[in-house]
């Protein structure tokens, strides 16, 4: 077997493999979502209240996002206990929503507002005017059923945030009041389905790789060089294994081999002082139409009778 067919064959099984890794690793995970191995190894929650900073009266966002492990966890039997008093609730969403790795996110939000006597800003002094009240909702309770059938409660604690006065002309001069969004955002839409595309991604990226593969091979393809060389005795002389070398190359039509092997042999017979058959060598080395096994045991027979060793 030539060295050109077992690179051609090492090509084809590496292209194959790198096909079937794009197919059945990288483009499964990505149409699954599964972007990765990771999840957390206990159900984590985070919160915030946004602005951290409102005015009296103003819509606030209460936001607790239940972060699980979809393998550990059902994120359908996740749910929140939230009592927001002395704020009222607008409005309330949960959505379940693909987390970083393996994890699942299910996201709690509330719209909120207070305008009641509770939720007056007042300072030090019990005044109201151009005060401001560091606020902090009460602590919530997360419920969750684990895969084993063990249920899961976890403590919600909300971030402190600050509700400024709109009494004095000063603090109303520095602050931006926001009104409640009253209009639904329009839904999300593509040219191009995402699905659709990344399947003509996958696609061109096999298509590239089987393309790739082809012109590698190709191109080794022309190497007809034996795998393994001939086993040439330790006992030959320099010039018996030149001759035996370039026999060899000739007879399996390896031009280039038997050319070196010539030029190898010329070297040696000059060494001997052979100048006539060194001549013939390297003529018969580097002739148009290169060694043949007839021309090459030629050479042989001449080198030999002369007595060239």
């Amino acid at each position: 077997m030539t060295r050109g067919r077992i690179a051609v064959t090492a090509v084809g099984v590496l292209t194959v493999a790198a096909v079937v890794v794009l197919v059945g690793v990288v483009a499964r995970g990505w149409w699954r979502g599964e972007g990765g191995a990771y999840a957390p190894v206990r159900t984590l929650v985070r919160t915030q209240v946004s602005p951290a900073r409102s005015l009296f009266g103003q819509v606030l966002t209460a936001q607790a996002e239940v972060i699980v492990d979809p393998r550990l966890v059902d994120p359908a039997s996740v749910d929140l206990k939230a009592d927001l008093r002395p704020f009222r609730i607008r409005s309330a969403v949960r959505r379940v929503v693909d987390g970083p790795g393996r994890s699942v996110i299910v996201d709690f939000r509330y719209a909120i507002q207070c305008i009641s006597r509770a939720c007056v800003p007042r300072g030090l002094a019990g005044r109201a005017r151009g005060a401001a009240t560091a606020e902090q909702l009460n602590p919530a309770q997360a419920t969750a059923r684990e895969r084993d059938g063990h249920a899961l409660e976890l403590r919600v604690a909300w971030p402190v945030f600050g509700v400024q006065s709109r009494l004095t002309a000063d603090e109303i001069a520095f602050s931006t009041p926001q009104a409640a969004a009253t209009l639904t955002p329009t839904p999300v839409s593509w040219a191009i389905s995402p699905n659709l595309l990344g399947a003509f991604a996958l696609g061109g990226a096999a298509l590239l790789l089987l393309g790739a593969g082809w012109l590698v091979a190709s191109v080794v393809r022309g190497d007809t060089r034996a795998f393994r060389g001939p086993r040439i005795p330790s006992h030959l002389t320099p010039i018996e294994r030149a001759l035996a070398l370039a026999e060899h190359a000739a007879a399996h039509g390896e031009v280039a081999e038997s050319r070196k092997a010539l030029e190898r042999l010329a070297v040696e017979l000059r060494r001997r002082r052979a100048v006539v058959e060194a001549g013939s060598a390297e003529r018969l080395a580097w002739s148009e139409r290169g060694p043949s096994p007839e021309t090459v045991a030629e050479l042989a027979e001449e080198v030999r009778s002369n007595g060239a060793r």
